[in-house]
């Protein structure tokens, strides 16, 4: 399975999802959800700047809880992805 990210806003992945912002902040708080992988500040040393999330990695997230290694595979194709430069930036 090869993963080729788009960044999503969070009113994108709320519609996707059919979920609440607070979804998404929980997601982030408790861990569910790696900074970095799952979602990205569009300026780091800014966090109001706004946050963008992995529309693909968030999904599969949703589809595959009951099956965390599936997932971490997922994670890990994506980063693999990233270390060769195949892997989309955040918009």
């Amino acid at each position: 399975m090869k993963i080729e990210p788009a960044f999503s806003t969070a009113h994108k992945i709320c519609e996707l999802i059919s979920v609440s912002k607070s979804f998404l902040r929980d997601r982030r708080d408790s861990g569910d959800w790696k900074e970095g992988i799952h979602w990205v500040y569009l300026n780091p040393e800014n966090h109001k700047s706004g946050i963008r999330y992995n529309t693909d990695l968030c999904l599969h997230w949703l589809a595959t809880r009951s099956c965390p290694q599936e997932h971490e595979r997922a994670v890990r194709l994506y980063l693999n992805a990233l270390n060769k430069g195949n892997a989309a930036t955040p918009q």
